[in-house]
């Protein structure tokens, strides 16, 4: 939390960013190429943790228009959790020959470690001026890192015809990588040519029944700050 109230105060330090020549707001930033690099936390639920947070660092590339931008960013947030639930499955031969077979579903518990999210939205800067807010819809690819699986899996009879790695990782795979929608609030101000900026994101979340993920199925946010340059014109790149 205390990281969170840092990152509320230094949106608030927006508002006294210095002012420069009206004529320049517009050529500053319309029809702009923008690198941007920043951080802040990932907040996050599991089957284990009701409510965490982690250090995130994000890089971002932002297109602009007058009023529109196209938004290209990747995050890595830095954590490690334990006993995360997720659905495996096995296989359970039902005749001495191996030819037969059920598909059995137990639940399984692993480690992970870290988190990515590769995203892209469309956004829009209504305002004009030194501070600009914005909002922005998009999706985003989201990747927990180094998942390894921490229990073992239940005894079935007969044991010589359980075979309960038998797909290997692909379930944990499956649990581990998934697409969300993404909803991005922020406020940018206009410093010459380069620009700060504070900005939350939403990464809503449905986690069917049938295949649990390690982040249980609520919604899970990022707070962020940092800088942005004005690397070049972007005239008829969209």
């Amino acid at each position: 939390m205390r990281l969170n109230r840092s990152l509320f105060a230094g949106l608030t330090l927006l508002a006294l960013a210095p002012t420069v020549g009206r004529a320049q707001e517009g050529r500053l930033f319309n029809n702009s190429w923008f690198w941007g690099l920043g951080g802040g936390t990932l907040t996050y639920w599991t089957s284990t943790t009701a409510h965490s947070q982690a250090p995130t660092v994000s890089l971002d590339w932002l297109i602009t228009r007058t009023h529109w931008a196209l938004y290209l960013g990747a995050d890595q947030s830095f954590f490690s959790a334990n006993n995360l639930t997720y659905t495996e499955v096995g296989r359970l031969y039902t005749d001495s020959t191996l030819t037969n077979f059920n598909n059995v579903s137990y639940y399984a518990q692993a480690h992970v470690r870290n988190s990515r999210h590769i995203q892209g939205a469309l956004m829009a800067f209504p305002g004009h001026g030194i501070l600009r807010p914005y909002a922005g819809l998009g999706i985003s690819g989201n990747f927990v890192q180094g998942a390894t699986m921490t229990s073992t899996a239940p005894a079935l009879t007969p044991s010589s015809q359980w075979f309960p790695q038998f797909y290997q990782d692909t379930y944990r795979s499956q649990a581990s990588e998934w697409v969300s929608p993404l909803v991005i609030v922020g406020l940018q101000a206009q410093l010459s040519r380069f620009s700060i900026y504070g900005q939350a994101k939403l990464f809503p979340m449905d986690a069917p029944q049938y295949q649990p993920r390690f982040f249980t199925d609520q919604a899970f946010f990022m707070l962020q700050a940092g800088i942005r340059i004005n690397a070049s014109t972007a005239i008829g790149s969209f």
